[in-house]
């Protein structure tokens, strides 16, 4: 019985860190996301005409690109350690 326990506790660990680490890089996503509009915005109010305000608001669009991609590759990392971590946990306790 203290061994069931254990182990899930183990699991239980396990769990409620990989979605802690996965929340975390969330909320940093969000900020990062704040400060990209909040950066379009400081642009966009140097403007001194429309055909001003639309070049620099495209030359943002690769940064921002950018970013959601690095956003998404470390998410798939995050999510795919967490998933393989879990069924490698699983995997352990159906053994022993």
């Amino acid at each position: 019985m203290k061994a069931t326990q254990e182990k899930g506790e183990i699991y239980l660990d396990r769990v409620l860190g990989g979605v802690a680490l996965i929340a975390l890089h969330e909320a940093g996503s969000l900020q990062g996301h704040l400060e990209g509009v909040n950066e379009r915005l400081r642009v966009a109010r140097k403007a001194r005409s429309l055909g001003e305000l639309l070049r620099d608001q495209l030359d943002l669009l690769p940064e921002t690109r950018n970013r959601f991609v690095r956003d998404h590759h470390v998410r798939r990392g995050l999510w795919n350690g967490f998933v393989s971590d879990l069924t490698g946990e699983m995997k352990r306790s159906g053994d022993a």
